[in-house]
Parts: structure tokens; C-alpha cells; sequence
């Protein structure tokens, strides 16, 4: 059916022009597990001048009826290319994979996706699985899926039209595939941007991707009903312990044998009380600089996705993502050694030599070290806090000597619980022994420092110079260490 091939839609314009294009497929999923997948393409002035019935005549009335939500052809709002996007919602998780074969055709550009969405207490955790195979021939689609779909110039044979663009017609199309989640991702790319991972893909790729992406969301409500439970029995228990106290206690029985209520006079009237003078609260004083170690002291934030699945994939492992995800949280928690890790991710080399390999990818960003040497030369104190096992991180810590210069760390492997949670701060705080008002922390990470602020905190947001900015942040936003000095 024409209306279930929409790249032969977007492509065919490109296809006379001999032009590179990149078609954008933004697949988002929304916590209860439906979501949208919508397919974007620019054509660019050469392609829009060399086929001018692209901007009037390309028919996409026939999407209508299966679903799609079609915008354009339009000019873009710099007017220098015409864009046309198709957006179509799915309802359920289990809805993904068809709607995706809509986009080529069943099980030829997508495959084999699934989404499972799965509750346990207080989390709900999202996987998403599935493969992409760019190397799809365009030739099958024939002649007449393509004619006419851009009106009577592109009426033209599978031959003629590779003439046209000097090649086959494969080599004229990439792909940018992207999945947004409801929190931050872990995903088998580097391309990861909080919620959003980005897969870039070309018909030139020797083989099929495969596409792994995770999150997990902590539900709120349950665990505030449970403390309100168990402050509800506390209040009970309290009340049960005055009544028995109002029964028993503060009674004498009179000459009758009957007990009566014994008064006491106040030793001064109230008015002969002078109050308590209330404590006057000092000014915060800054005391205590707190840096984040991934993404701020390190150079990578995202470590499941751009180090340890690459570092394991390489070394053999079937792991899932959801598998070495939930590993490297128990690790990262004290439960599991780091000999433990690699046995449950299927690697069976030396647990020593892993543990050396994996740290040696770790890089300092720049100029962190003289960022610390100022901060102590300012009478400053300097904390480190991470979400890593214990023997990472000591490991880390001996290959830069950074113990000479750190005051203090906070390792959620060491203190069985991990960041943004207020008992991992807890622990910042009494192993410093500085008050939260006189802290600052800097990190990459909005979670931890929206916690920081409100345990009264200050916090700053790094954002390197190559990152993107988010689009509003509470919390000041420095660029790099020198910044943080007013120095461009």
C-alpha cells in the first residue's frame, strides 16, 4: 500500500537531484507506554529548485486513513528548505512495531521492537529492544509504487531515476533514529541527552544495529503513603503511651480509697517567666565546594552507555541492557563486588585485569586540577560525590593521586545508598561536618541538584561549551572551571 511506505515519500525528491538527505524518525514513549513515532525530512534549496512540484504537489492525502498526522510540505522558518513531517500515535506499548513497519513495510527497515514496561514497588522501569537494518533496496518498491507520488515528472523507472542520481539509490539517504523516555536514559549509543538517545545510521553500515535503551522512574506516591503510614503509627503509639500515663499516673488515693486528681501550683506565675532568648542564625559562609564526579570531575556523565555496554560488548557479553544496568546499580549500591559484576554480565577474564581496563577509560577533565588547587588556595574545602563501586572509584583515585587533593568522598558504593537520595547527602554532610547552607555543589546531573537546593544547598549546573544547554534550569549555569572564577 502506498500510504504504509512513507520514505518512498520523502525520498524520491532527492533521487533526481543525486543529493544526501537525512530522514529523522523521533520515536517518544510516555509513561503509561503509548507515545507518537513521527518521520521528518528537509529538503534543502538545490533539491526544492531542481524538482519545484515537490512544495505543491506531493500527495499525502492517502496517509489520512491509516492514521498519520501530516504537516507540510512547508517552507522552514529560515526559508531555505521545505519540510515534511508525519506524526502517528500509538495506544499501547505492543503498538510500537506496527506502526514502525508502516514507515518501509514489515520487517525491512525496523524489527523486532518491543517495549516492555514492567512496575515493582515504587519503580516503574522501561526497556526498549530492536533492530534497524538501513541497507533496505529501494527497488523494491517498483515502479509502481512510486509513480505518480510526486506528480507526472517522477514518473520514471527504478533505472532511469539511479541515472538521474549517479548511483544507486541507496546511497542517497541516511537515517537519524531517536527514542525519548519518560527519565533519563541508558542506551547502547553515545548520543545520549538526558531523556533522548540519537542512533545515526547509513545504507552503508556493514550490519543491522541493534537499538537497547532503558530507564527506570521512582514513584513518589508509594513511598510517601508508606512514611505516612509509619508517622501515623508513631503518632498512634504516642497517643496510646499518653493514655495510659492519664490513667495510672499523676493520681493518689484519698482517705476514702478513692483516687483523685492531684494539682500542682506553678512554682512562679508566667508572667515572672523571662522567654528564652531565640539563637540568632549566622549567614551562610561557603565552606565546602562539592564536585560530581561523572561529568564533572570525569569527562563522560553517561557511564553505562558510553563505557561499561561497550566495554562488555566487546568482551563478549549477551547481557541485556535492563541486565547490566540493574548489575552495575547493585555494584554501585555495595551488593555485588566488582568479581560479582563481571561473572553476572557473562565475562569470565580476571575480575583485577577488568577492573584496570575498564578504570583506564576514565579521563580528568581539563583544568579540574588547578580548579581544586584555587578553591584550597582560597581556604576552601573540596568534596567528591558518585554513584560507582567502591573499587572503581579507589582505582580512579590512585591512577590520578587525586587523595591528595580531595577533602573528602562519598561513594555509594561505600554507603549502601546512591545520589539525588536526601540520605546520600545525609552522609556528605556529617563525613564533612559543614552544614548544607554553607556547601555548593556542581554538577551535570538536575535530579542531584534539585535535592542539593532543597536541603538548602547552593548548586550550580556544569555545562560544558560542546553540550546543550537545557532549555530552563533553576540552578546557575557554569561553562567550565574558569567561569566559575569570572574568567572567559
Amino acid at each position: 500500500m502506498k500510504s504504509l511506505r512513507l520514505l518512498v515519500l520523502f525520498f524520491l525528491a532527492v533521487i533526481l537531484t543525486a543529493c544526501q538527505v537525512d530522514a529523522v524518525v523521533d520515536v517518544t514513549v510516555t509513561e503509561d507506554g503509548s507515545g507518537t513515532v513521527t518521520l521528518t525530512t528537509a529538503f534543502d534549496e538545490d533539491i526544492v529548485e531542481a524538482v519545484p512540484e515537490l512544495e505543491e504537489n506531493l500527495r499525502t492525502n492517502d496517509l489520512i486513513p491509516a492514521g498519520w498526522v501530516v504537516e507540510g510540505p512547508q517552507r522552514s522558518e529560515s526559508g531555505s528548505a521545505v519540510v515534511v513531517s508525519a506524526t502517528k500515535e500509538f495506544a499501547s506499548p505492543e503498538d510500537l512495531a506496527g506502526v514502525l513497519d508502516e514507515i518501509a513495510g514489515p520487517n525491512t527497515l525496523f524489527s523486532e521492537f518491543e517495549v516492555e514496561r514492567s512496575r515493582s514497588f515504587a519503580r516503574t522501569t522501561y526497556n526498549v529492544t530492536g533492530q534497524i537494518d538501513p541497507r533496505i533496496s529501494l527497488t523494491a518498491f517498483g515502479d509502481e509504487g512510486i509513480t505518480g507520488l510526486v506528480g507526472n515528472p517522477l514518473g520514471l523507472s527504478i533505472a532511469e531515476l539511479e541515472a538521474a542520481a549517479e548511483g544507486p539509490l541507496e546511497e542517497t539517504v541516511s537515517l537519524v533514529f531517536s527514542i525519548t523516555l519518560p527519565d533519563t536514559v541508558q542506551a547502547n549509543t553515545t548520543d545520549v541527552d538526558g531523556r533522548v538517545a540519537r542512533w545515526q545510521l547509513s545504507q552503508r553500515d556493514p550490519l543491522p544495529t541493534d537499538i537497547e535503551i532503558s530507564t527506570s522512574i521512582e514513584d513518589r506516591l508509594p513511598r510517601i503513603w508508606a512514611a505516612i503510614a509509619l508517622v501515623a503509627l508513631a503518632l498512634l503509639g504516642t497517643l496510646l503511651v499518653f493514655r495510659v500515663l492519664a490513667r495510672f499516673g499523676g493520681r493518689r488515693p484519698d482517705e476514702r480509697g478513692e483516687e483523685v486528681v492531684q494539682m500542682r501550683r506553678p512554682d512562679k506565675s508566667q508572667n515572672d517567666v523571662t522567654p528564652a532568648t531565640a539563637p540568632r542564625e549566622r549567614p551562610p559562609r561557603l565552606e565546602l565546594v562539592v564536585l560530581d564526579a561523572r561529568g564533572v570531575l570525569y569527562d563522560e556523565a553517561n557511564d553505562i552507555g558510553a563505557r561499561l555496554v561497550p566495554f562488555v560488548r566487546e568482551r563478549g557479553s549477551k547481557a541485556s541492557l535492563q541486565e547490566i544496568n540493574d548489575a552495575f546499580r547493585a555494584a554501585s549500591l555495595g551488593r555485588l563486588a566488582t568479581n560479582e559484576l563481571w561473572a553476572e554480565l557473562g565475562l569470565e577474564a580476571d575480575a583485577h585485569e577488568l577492573d584496570a581496563a575498564y578504570t583506564e577509560q576514565f579521563r580528568l577533565r581539563a583544568g579540574v586540577l588547578d580548579f581544586i588547587d584555587r578553591l584550597h588556595d582560597r581556604g576552601l574545602r573540596v568534596a567528591v560525590i558518585t554513584n560507582n563501586p567502591m573499587a572503581w572509584s579507589s582505582a580512579i583515585r590512585r591512577r590520578f593521586d587525586l587523595d591528595e587533593r580531595i577533602d573528602t568522598w562519598v561513594v555509594s558504593g561505600e554507603i549502601g545508598c546512591r545520589k539525588p537520595d536526601a540520605a546520600f547527602f545525609e552522609a556528605l554532610r556529617r563525613m564533612t561536618g559543614v552544614e548544607y547552607s554553607d556547601s555548593l555543589l556542581i554538577d551535570d546531573q538536575i535530579d542531584d541538584l534539585d535535592m542539593a537546593r532543597s536541603l538548602n544547598m547552593s548548586t550550580a549546573m556544569f555545562v560544558p561549551q560542546a553540550a546543550q544547554l537545557p532549555a530552563s534550569s533553576p540552578h546557575p549555569i557554569v561553562h567550565g572551571f574558569d567561569s566559575f572564577f569570572g574568567r572567559s
